[in-house]
């Protein structure tokens, strides 16, 4: 079984992904800054309106068109990936390259968190796929729906 973890994406520090993109040519703007801030210090998927509520507190004149634009820019140079978890609304966080997880999403409270599941379980798992329905897995997608501890007591 996978283990809960709060965010392993903390060896990164904003100040590296900035650097990042200085050397690949590109300006760091304040709000592209904030966004990075958060992404570090965040366990939780993000989504627009999260970001552009946060961020707003400190640039109050930072628009939605904004926040769109700097997570389609984040996504395009692979710093932050995109999430669906069917609920409608798309999420980001860090992208990971040497690491992949799962979510566990409650549908009490929509707290979302990451978990690890071994990778040996998950190629065991496709292997079967492969060998009983002769279909060759290329990626999946893997959530857990349930009630966080909070919502169960």
């Amino acid at each position: 079984m996978g283990t809960a973890h709060n965010n392993s994406h903390k060896h990164t520090s904003s100040q590296d992904l900035v650097e990042t993109l200085r050397a690949q040519g590109f300006r760091i703007t304040k709000i592209r800054q904030a966004m990075l801030e958060i992404f570090v210090a965040t366990t939780q998927p993000q989504s627009a309106q999260q970001l552009l509520a946060t961020i707003a507190q400190e640039h109050p004149t930072v628009n939605k068109t904004t926040i769109y634009r700097e997570l389609e820019f984040l996504v395009k140079n692979s710093i932050v990936t995109e999430i669906d978890i069917l609920d409608g609304m798309k999420r980001y966080e860090l992208h990971e390259s040497d690491h992949h997880h799962h979510h566990l999403v409650c549908e009490g409270c929509k707290e979302i968190q990451c978990v690890e599941v071994p990778h040996h379980d998950l190629d065991a798992l496709e292997s079967r796929i492969n060998k009983s329905h002769k279909f060759k897995v290329t990626s999946h997608v893997l959530e857990f729906f349930g009630l966080c501890k909070n919502c169960l007591s």
